[in-house]
């Protein structure tokens, strides 16, 4: 859990559990941290817990022992039941997460890289062709506005698939611009020219630690994808030549990690389960970049025999819109859509442009079936029994 919770060392308790209980006499706000203590058991499922002073009847479907003392979370509060989410320490690594905590790479999605490059694009003590590199870098990724028709394009060069393009062009000498276009591609080739000009990545060099470094959980398979926050430019301007080649050389070694690792993830699901793809997709918009987890499920059907339906979950943050989770299901020739959005005001432009995207859809031989928009976005909800050795988080 992301909270820890006071020291209870012999206290284990399953991380999604939830407290509910009979209505408090104290006042209680939603996202509130509160120490329980245990005070008995009164029935198989049913606990005595006192919180601020005050005694409090709560449900449980755990055991926990009188005396436990427990770091809460007020999930819901309304009229009729408050809910508690139970947070604990992070257990000990296991001898297994240690020996991937020292091997695995650094790994972090794409916006910190996008953060930098513009900034690397103008820089005057850069190599040329550092620069060049760097153009053709951004000229490559796909823009937002040409999704809706370039979809299947922009997954194709997400960087999943270089390794099954290279094969493709080596057997039928198919055209080199998707090749050119493919992010991974792009990543290696900017990596390489770096390489050249003397950097030294965190392959190289150890002892280096670049200060735009961060370690990124990888989103876990069936989980609904969260928004990545578009961040500032950096200030690099003032920095050296070298620790400018080293520090984006490490940035670009963390992308590929993060690709490379969920290439490794999509690989080790069984050929007979449905389809569960999980990736980023980098896109340019006229403000920047910003990189869209996405989660692309098949759904199959009992009758009629071998059918299936397909669906398409992402989330995105944008400067003017704010966070989004989208969800489309196609089912024949028919899309439904399900829109959450932070903002109210997104929502009603949304509502204002739903004949813009129905008429869309009709040019594309398609009908809009559901248009349904929610205020709020969706937590994460993992299906865990995707759950395999790379997904552990470290």
């Amino acid at each position: 859990m992301p909270v820890d919770i006071s020291h209870t060392p012999d206290f284990r308790v399953n991380p999604t559990q939830e407290l509910k209980l009979t209505k408090p006499d104290t006042e209680l706000y939603v996202g509130q941290i509160l120490k329980a203590v245990i005070i008995k058991s009164l029935s198989e499922n049913q606990v005595l817990i006192n919180i601020n002073g005050k005694n409090i009847n709560a449900l449980t479907s755990q055991h926990i022992d009188p005396g436990d003392i427990l770091q809460v979370k007020v999930l819901k509060n309304d009229e009729a039941t408050v809910v508690l989410q139970v947070l604990r320490e992070s257990p000990p690594l296991t001898p297994m997460e240690a020996a991937l905590a020292k091997t695995l790479p650094k790994q972090a999605p794409a916006t910190h890289l996008f953060a930098s490059l513009h900034e690397f694009e103008t820089l005057t003590n850069l190599p040329s062709n550092v620069k060049q590199q760097i153009h053709q870098f951004l000229a490559s990724i796909t823009p937002i506005n040409q999704l809706p028709q370039q979809l299947a394009q922009a997954i194709a060069n997400s960087g999943l698939f270089w390794e099954a393009a290279l094969l493709n062009w080596r057997k039928n000498g198919a055209n080199t611009t998707n090749l050119q276009n493919d992010f991974k591609g792009q990543c290696l080739r900017l990596l390489d020219t770096l390489l050249r000009e003397g950097a030294k990545t965190a392959e190289s060099a150890r002892n280096l630690s670049c200060p735009l470094a961060q370690r990124e959980n990888l989103p876990l398979p069936g989980a609904i994808p969260q928004p990545l926050a578009q961040l500032p430019n950096q200030s690099l301007a003032e920095l050296p030549k070298q620790a400018l080649l080293n520090t984006l050389g490490e940035l670009t070694e963390q992308v590929l990690a993060r690709i490379k690792t969920s290439q490794l993830t999509n690989l080790l699901k069984p050929a007979d389960q449905p389809i569960n793809l999980m990736l980023d997709l980098p896109l340019r918009t006229e403000a920047g970049f910003v990189v869209i987890p996405l989660l692309i499920k098949e759904h199959r059907q009992d009758t009629p025999p071998s059918s299936s339906s397909w669906s398409i979950t992402f989330a995105v943050n944008l400067t003017d819109l704010g966070d989004i989770q989208a969800k489309i299901k196609l089912q024949d020739m028919s899309i439904d859509v399900q829109i959450n959005a932070e903002k109210q005001e997104t929502l009603a432009l949304l509502e204002v442009n739903q004949h813009a995207f129905d008429m869309l859809l009709t040019n594309m031989g398609l009908s809009l079936r559901l248009w349904s928009l929610h205020l709020g976005l969706e937590d994460q909800d993992i299906d865990t029994c995707n759950l395999r050795l790379l997904d552990i988080r470290i």
